[in-house]
């Protein structure tokens, strides 16, 4: 099971956008979701701890955002709370920045295109 998502996530990669960056880097240990926040739209924030690369300049880094209509959306936020349950750090890619009404409007934050689990 875990081979079949990573090698999704691997085709999810390689087809990315170019413009996408890492948001964590693929060599580091990943980052730990400490919260998690389902949006009406069908969104979901993930609350991290640990090091990011900001190369969007987001104005904030301590949340990301999978977008609802993000294709493997399901499946990263399935990921993303298989992580969270089992205490598995992660890792992510994105493109952009974005802020959220829920929140205020005033801070973006990273959008995960893609995510793997760290071991």
């Amino acid at each position: 099971m875990y081979k079949k998502i990573l090698m999704l996530l691997v085709c999810v990669v390689a087809s990315s956008s170019l413009c996408a960056k890492y948001i964590t880097n693929l060599g580091t240990q990943g980052v730990e979701i400490t919260k998690y926040f389902v949006h009406s739209s069908g969104a979901v924030s993930l609350y991290i701890s640990g090091t990011v690369d900001n190369l969007d300049q987001c104005t904030s880094t301590f949340r990301v955002y999978i977008p609802h209509d993000l294709p493997g959306k399901n499946l990263m936020v399935s990921t993303a709370l298989a992580a969270f349950s089992s205490g598995k750090k992660v890792g992510f890619h994105g493109s952009g920045c974005s802020t959220t009404a829920f929140w205020g409007g005033t801070v973006d934050v990273p959008i995960v295109n893609n995510m793997w689990v760290v071991k």
